[in-house]
């Protein structure tokens, strides 16, 4: 495949994708400055709790054994990922109700 076909590929790509209304989750370029400080599965399930999240209020309901199933990973794994991701000020967490599941949220960075 020659690059201008890699090029047009991506804009029809891209274009398809915006005409058919499917959801997307931006990642700016200042995340790189956060990147630097996470492991590989913190920035997947960074990634995934946007591609989840309510666009308008950056809220996510799943809880951490669907997370957990999706990756194929235990809870305590999952656990320990949110736990980065909170102390690099990436998201908020919340249990409103005792036992039911957090509520968590995406912060600006």
């Amino acid at each position: 495949m020659n690059e201008q076909s890699l090029v047009n590929n991506y804009k029809t790509w891209r274009k398809d994708n915006f005409y058919d209304k499917e959801g997307f989750f931006p990642i700016f370029s200042s995340f790189k400055e956060k990147m630097r400080y996470l492991s590989p599965g913190a920035i997947s399930l960074y990634i995934y709790l946007g591609l989840h999240a309510n666009y308008k209020t950056g809220e996510v309901y799943h809880s951490l054994g669907t997370i957990a199933m999706y990756f194929g990973k235990s809870t305590r794994t999952i656990t320990n990922w949110m736990k980065e991701l909170e102390d690099n000020d990436l998201i908020f967490r919340k249990q409103k109700k005792l036992n039911h599941v957090s509520h968590t949220y995406l912060k600006p960075y």
